[in-house]
């Protein structure tokens, strides 16, 4: 890989940490339920109470949505991160510091607001800021980054779950400060996305950053042609992203954007529902329903767990500019379908016999459940959305994407805990007719968009013709070697 790449790729390591801290936030909501100091501190909270806690930051989050497209839109994809970033260390000093359950729990509130800010910028300044030839891959590789803040939170509560006053669970709250630190002091060195640049106008800074990072130094063929794409991107989308009734009436008025709120919704909710936030955020319930109870079994395997996950979503993303979209989804998401109605028999065999087998049966399909989840649905929730929109669209609309992500985490989160404890193995039959309504939508809704350029991609919505048509009055309107003045 050149040199100008290499560097570009580790100035992007600010925004593509954001998944491994809003991670290392998913891992202590986990794994401190299974610290008994951290539980007992806190009056053993269950039911309802358990589920507000788990719910908390999807709360947070969702404020945060109805600003963080106007802040990735006025002032920036690198503003949404540091903003972010410095709200999620604040809120984590007040976790550290908390004395009862509500302040924590409000903590983990305000804390998703910060979380969700990260979330908007960081995907989107590394969509746009990759090399194209790069950035399916990049993308993908993105959200598998969580998976590095849950095995580091998931261990750290591994090595102080036996201490036995409550540096148990502080210090892995205090640890969690750490990534979010990185990302407020070097988000700024990073660029800015040339996309957002030419939305604003500032076409020579664009062009610039395309040059320096994407040619060398050098305004090759492939800078030139990614330029005019961007021009004839922004060009050609009519979208007016304002928060008036007169906006959103034409934007959805589109039978194209229309298509993508639906995609945007189903993946979003997907990536919550289908069962994953079971693993992800009561892990120790799931276990001490087939017999694991001790807080060593139960932090042992939540921190396995997460390094196999780990390494199944590199592999999946690292397919994913390889493997066509629809049948990555089918793939992963009817493996998830058979994974999980084998879950469920093998928990109401436990349930009835009490047989030890059965409890181990419902580990190992833990594992192969999170396989095929990790293989699509982690990398793909980010790559996929993004990918459909415009330029000018891809704030309001990942921040779409995000809402559905928050919304169904927070009902989700909510009502996981409830379920357990009242209907315990019988509610994963819910989950598996969940998932089998998934396999049936993505057949027949989910549009194929392997190996186009981001322009591309909503061309194959909104029609190719007049796209391919602002490509060529663009490069007719100006020599190659001045596109700039464009």
């Amino acid at each position: 890989m050149q040199g100008n790449l290499v560097k570009l790729y580790l100035l992007l390591l600010a925004p593509l940490i954001t998944s491994a801290s809003w991670g290392f936030d998913l891992s202590l909501t986990n794994s401190l339920q299974s610290v008994d100091v951290f539980m007992n501190h806190f009056g053993n909270p269950i039911g309802a109470t358990l589920g507000f806690y788990g719910a908390s930051v999807s709360v947070g989050g969702l404020c945060a949505l109805f600003v963080s497209s106007t802040i990735v839109g006025r002032w920036g994809r690198r503003m949404a991160c540091f903003l972010g970033s410095a709200i999620v260390i604040g809120m984590t000093v007040m976790e550290f510091f908390a004395s009862t359950f509500h302040v924590f729990v409000a903590g983990k509130l305000l804390l998703g607001f910060g979380a969700v800010l990260q979330q908007i910028g960081g995907p989107i300044l590394v969509t746009e800021l990759a090399h194209p030839a790069h950035r399916e891959a990049l993308t993908s590789l993105y959200n598998t980054s969580i998976y590095i803040g849950l095995i580091i939170g998931s261990w750290t509560a591994f090595g102080t779950y036996s201490i036995s006053n409550n540096w148990s669970w502080r210090i892995p709250v205090l640890v969690q400060i750490g990534l979010p630190v990185y990302q407020l002091l070097t988000i700024f060195l990073c660029p800015e996305s040339p996309r957002w640049l030419v939305l604003r106008g500032r076409h020579e800074e664009a062009r610039d950053i395309l040059i320096k990072y994407h040619g060398g130094g050098v305004e090759t063929d492939t800078v030139r042609a990614e330029f005019a794409e961007i021009l004839a991107g922004v060009e050609v989308d009519r979208s007016q992203m304002e928060w008036n009734v007169a906006s959103i009436k034409a934007l959805l008025g589109s039978r194209a954007n229309q298509r993508r709120l639906w995609v945007s919704f189903v993946t979003g909710v997907g990536s919550q529902c289908a069962g994953s936030s079971l693993i992800s955020t009561y892990l120790p319930e799931v276990l001490e329903q087939v017999g694991y109870s001790s807080s060593k079994q139960k932090t042992l395997i939540n921190g396995i767990i997460y390094i196999f996950c780990w390494l199944v979503s590199i592999v999946g993303a690292l397919l994913a500019p390889r493997l066509r979209r629809r049948t990555l989804f089918l793939f992963s998401t009817t493996g998830m379908l058979a994974s999980f109605i084998v879950w469920t028999a093998l928990s109401a065999q436990y349930v009835m016999t009490g047989a030890r087998g059965m409890g181990l049966g419902v580990v190992v399909m833990l594992f192969v459940y999170e396989a095929f989840y990790s293989l699509c649905w982690l990398p793909m929730v980010v790559t996929y959305p993004l990918e459909l929109v415009t330029t000018k669209q891809r704030g309001v609309f990942y921040s779409f994407t995000s809402f559905s992500i928050s919304a169904s985490s927070f009902v989700i989160s909510y009502l996981n805990p409830i379920g357990l404890e009242n209907i315990t193995w019988r509610y994963y039959i819910i989950q598996t007719v969940f998932i089998a309504l998934l396999v049936v939508i993505i057949y027949f809704t989910f549009p194929e968009t392997k190996g186009l350029s981001l322009e591309e991609v909503a061309a194959v919505l909104d029609g190719k013709q007049e796209f391919n048509q602002a490509v060529e009055a663009i490069v007719e309107k100006v020599p190659q070697e001045s596109i700039a003045a464009v």
